[in-house]
């Protein structure tokens, strides 16, 4: 076995099939506009994520995947990108 290789954790994500958005297709969490600090682009999305059953695994997926990275992108978990900012380093 190689040391020098990271081992990729295994994250459940059993918990999509049950998703609001399953199906859907990626425009509509990750508009091309996204560099724009509106909120209104994701409204569409929000709307779908309000009434998602597994909002909070969808969060929680998106803010493990993201930890440590300098920018975030598209709707997860009913947040933007600058929600999960703020959630993540607070408020600035």
């Amino acid at each position: 076995m190689n040391r020098d290789v990271p081992q990729t954790p295994y994250i459940d994500t059993d918990w999509q099939d049950y998703a609001a958005c399953k199906g859907m297709g990626n425009d509509v969490f990750f508009p091309e506009e996204s560099h724009n600090s509106s909120s209104t682009i994701y409204n569409k999305a929000l709307s779908i994520c309000r009434g998602c059953p597994v909002s909070r695994q969808c969060l929680m997926y998106a803010m493990y995947w993201e930890e440590g990275q300098f920018r975030r992108f598209g709707v997860f978990g009913g947040l933007t990108p600058r929600q999960r900012d703020q959630l993540c380093y607070g408020a600035q």
